[in-house]
């Protein structure tokens, strides 16, 4: 602009005086000798080129003296006033502008700091990389799974993971990407996608989700499934051994009764199975939700012991009950199955002329029921694993006994619904005890 500035004034001021120059030796070259006129001619030209000189010095300082408070102006901070009113209404609507992209500054921050206090946060990993994959951003659990928390540029670098960069070069080619990654600390699923503009992948964004526990449930929900289909099995082929035998005319008179009894037992057995799945699954859904209320334990207790005192006398086992009463609040139905799960595990897995004490403690804002047997015990690698379903320390006598295998997971599902812990102290040979510690009920 100050070219322009500078050229404009000075042709202009050029052209004034050249024209006054040639209207002079116009005028004057009538009235003079040729020889007069060459040598005043030769002087008027050297006059004009030293005016042509100093016009250019003045204009120079002139433009520079009008253009200096331009260039000076602070564009970020303009004060109204700062200017020449010819560019008060320029200098009012930058001023304006910058307002405004100030304000979209501070607001695209705001929301990049909140996408980021909101990714970084993320258990899942979110990754986005462009097409040559360099990582454009990245949160903590994405850089973290990727290279192990060291710092990366691409997925080209030798750190991070190949099966991560495998699937975002497939996502760069436009497939839909989905890779299971099982590590040591568990699997992770990696899901990429292209990003796509005007029609050209520009990049790929990769999100890294948990999935162990999902994983977990697969597993626990086939071995569940598995486990069923053999316990329901077993029973069904002995009842149908023992039908076939007594059709086809094969079991002789005086052992009808016998085989009829097995039958029984084996049809009593499927009851208790399927009851026990029932039961749990009305757990697990929730749909089994009684209404809770003030449960007297030990009266509980008595009523349970009492049921069973038949079954420990046939197994010569002696059954007793300490303590003093004790209020919980809680749905009596789950209660009372808790307690007597535990009380017919002690009983069935108890020896010869052994013993089962349930007792009633009451602490500091707390109830422990204990059931304690003099019974087979549980090896300490087992005991971590007792609560789940169909689980078996020994598998053998479980049968013999007629065991489902559910009732410790029944007993484990209940205390959950109660907001209750368990704990078990076991040593093989010497017996077992199961705690279930409540929360004491307060009016």
């Amino acid at each position: 602009m100050t070219g322009r500035i500078f050229r404009n004034t000075f042709l202009a001021g050029a052209a004034v005086l050249l024209i006054g120059c040639g209207l002079f030796l116009g005028v004057v070259s009538r009235y003079l000798a040729p020889q007069v006129f060459r040598l005043i001619a030769l002087r008027v030209l050297m006059i004009a080129v030293l005016m042509v000189l100093l016009l250019a010095a003045l204009a120079l300082c002139a433009v520079r003296r009008i253009v200096y408070p331009i260039h000076e102006l602070d564009i970020e901070h303009l004060i109204s006033g700062a200017v020449y009113p010819e560019l008060q209404p320029l200098a009012d609507r930058i001023r304006e502008q910058n307002r405004t992209i100030r304000r979209q500054m501070d607001e695209l921050r705001a929301r990049q700091q909140e996408f980021r206090a909101i990714t970084d946060h993320m258990r899942e990993g979110f990754l986005l990389a462009d097409r040559r994959l360099n990582i454009l951003s990245g949160n903590h659990s994405a850089l973290e799974l990727l290279s192990g928390g060291a710092e990366v540029q691409t997925l080209w670098e030798d750190a991070c993971r190949a099966e991560i960069r495998q699937a975002a070069q497939a996502a760069l080619d436009g497939e839909h990407t989905e890779v299971l990654l099982p590590l040591e600390e568990g699997s992770y699923q990696i899901i990429a996608n292209s990003v796509v503009s005007d029609g050209q992948v520009t990049g790929v964004v990769v999100i890294m989700m948990d999935v162990t526990e999902q994983q977990e449930r697969d597993a626990l929900r086939r071995e569940f499934t598995a486990n069923v289909s053999h316990e329901l099995k077993t029973p069904l082929t002995a009842i149908s051994g023992f039908a076939e035998l007594m059709k086809e005319g094969l079991v002789p008179a005086e052992k009808v009764r016998e085989f009829s009894g097995d039958i029984y037992r084996e049809c009593r057995r499927l009851i208790a199975l399927v009851e026990d799945i029932i039961d749990l699954s009305k757990l697990d859904e929730g749909s089994l939700v009684p209404e809770k209320e003030a449960v007297a334990l030990r009266a509980l207790a008595e009523e349970t012991l009492e049921s069973l005192r038949p079954m420990a006398q046939r197994q010569n086992v002696t059954l007793s009950l300490e303590g003093e009463e004790a209020m919980v609040c809680g749905a009596h139905s789950l209660l009372d199955e808790m307690l007597y799960n535990l009380i017919d595990n002690a009983i069935k897995y108890n020896r010869d002329g052994g013993s089962v004490c349930v007792a009633l403690r009451r602490g500091e804002k707390e109830v422990r029921l204990s059931v304690s047997d003099t019974g087979i015990g549980i090896p300490k690698a087992d005991q971590s694993r007792v609560f789940e379903r169909f689980y078996r320390v020994d598998k053998s006598h479980s049968r013999a006994i007629g065991g489902t295998g559910l009732g410790l997971s029944i007993v484990k599902h209940a205390a959950q619904y109660h907001d209750a812990r368990l704990e078990l102290e076991s040593e093989p040979g010497k017996g077992s005890t199961f705690t279930v510690i409540f929360k004491e009920y307060s009016v």
